[in-house]
């Protein structure tokens, strides 16, 4: 009964908070905070309206744009297709772009033949798309971020199942994956030949890169898993619901350490040269100590803090939900907030940050929820010029 009653509530929050209701003239307008992602110069990010768009780096010039859409049969509440929500990440190999949908939809967008040939949208070599399988019980909707191994992407979805694609051609490389819980929200984790899933039920699962066939160890807790989880060395770290930062010892039936937070660590944590950096929305972010769970310092960022911090040259920058951003030292935890370029008062940007920070040569990229990426030079402490996002797509 508490797991359910857990499960209710962050289920309640996560819908009140990420999923678009209808509206009058029948259309479901896309909500998402998607993250960025970049190759050879370009940026690439799912927008809130529902489309993927790549962004040249130097000059902020959109250079093309792909429309997913929720098709009339599925889940709009009129005849007609709208936009899908984007809360997935996208992922790039070489020339390729892979990004799943709120849609249950993954596509494979090749970048060369977007960019080269704009003539036929529909029909461009190495491009492919799938779509989740529905279940009697409820939605396919593609939450969390995509995994991705040397030959295959991996999708874990609100039917509770993970997936494993083929890379060329979009085939699943399985044939049955188990139900793993009544939904999952949180991104696989590869180390080597297995794959970790955190679930809102309280098990750490593994299962087989190769066949998806549950593997003997799994970890069980009374307490659901609300954060995607990390691996450092031979331990897992992962937020519970109960407001802990948990530390998990591959293999053991028990948690090497709890971390207690004022409130949930919503965001995964980051683990460099064993400290352990978690975000917690009671607006701290805390290095700890990852083989003690010792608190070496913490620093308040004053307000919640949803997005996992990044290490920039040997800097911690945390954004918080509010549009703060800070660049902190990871060994003493002093820091400074970069101020806003118009108003040093208000936020560092003019937006909510919930999506994932991404760095690239010295330089934050964030996409905020006014649909523009932002740039921030970290040495200079600079803002740039926000590219707009928002834009009529190529379909």
């Amino acid at each position: 009964m508490k797991q359910a009653k857990i499960l209710f509530l962050i289920t309640f929050c996560l819908l009140s908070l990420v999923l678009a209701s209808c509206v009058p003239g029948g259309a479901q307008p896309a909500q998402g905070w998607a993250g960025t992602a970049s190759n050879d110069g370009v940026l690439y990010v799912g927008t809130r309206d529902g489309n993927v768009v790549a962004v040249n780096s130097s000059n902020g010039d959109v250079e093309w744009s792909h429309t997913i859409t929720i098709p009339s049969s599925g889940m709009s509440c009129g005849q007609t297709s709208a936009p899908a929500a984007i809360y997935s990440t996208p992922v790039v190999d070489g020339d390729m772009v892979y990004i799943g949908s709120y849609s249950g939809k993954v596509l494979a967008l090749n970048t060369l033949a977007r960019s080269q040939d704009l003539l036929f949208p529909q029909k461009r070599y190495g491009e492919w798309e799938w779509d989740c399988p529905r279940t009697n019980k409820g939605s396919n909707a593609i939450v969390a971020d995509l995994a991705m191994s040397e030959d295959a992407i991996y999708v874990t979805s609100s039917n509770g199942k993970v997936y494993s694609l083929d890379k060329e051609f979009g085939d699943s490389n399985w044939k049955e994956p188990p139900v793993l819980d009544a939904k999952l929200w949180t991104s696989p984790l590869i180390q080597g030949d297995t794959i970790y899933v955190s679930t809102f039920d309280g098990h750490i699962h593994t299962l087989s890169a190769e066949t998806g066939d549950l593997l003997p160890w799994a970890f069980e807790s009374e307490v659901g898993f609300v954060s995607s989880p990390v691996i450092y060395e031979d331990t897992i770290f992962v937020g519970s619901f109960d407001n802990n930062l948990c530390a998990i010892r591959i293999g053991d039936s028990e948690p090497l350490w709890r971390f207690p937070g004022g409130k949930w660590f919503w965001a995964a944590p980051v683990v460099n040269e064993g400290v352990v950096y978690a975000g917690c929305l009671d607006g701290k972010i805390y290095a700890i100590n990852a083989g003690t769970g010792e608190e070496l310092w913490g620093f308040d960022a004053g307000g919640p803090i949803v997005s996992s911090p990044i290490l920039v040259d040997n800097l911690l920058i945390v954004a918080t939900e509010s549009g703060n951003l800070y660049v902190i030292d990871p060994e003493t935890g002093d820091g400074e907030r970069i101020k806003n370029p118009e108003n040093g008062n208000r936020p560092t940007i003019n937006a909510q940050i919930r999506a994932s920070l991404f760095a690239h040569e010295g330089m934050v990229y964030i996409h905020a929820q006014d649909d523009h990426l932002y740039s921030v030079d970290i040495e200079q402490r600079k803002i740039g010029e926000p590219f707009p996002l928002t834009i009529k797509a190529e379909s």
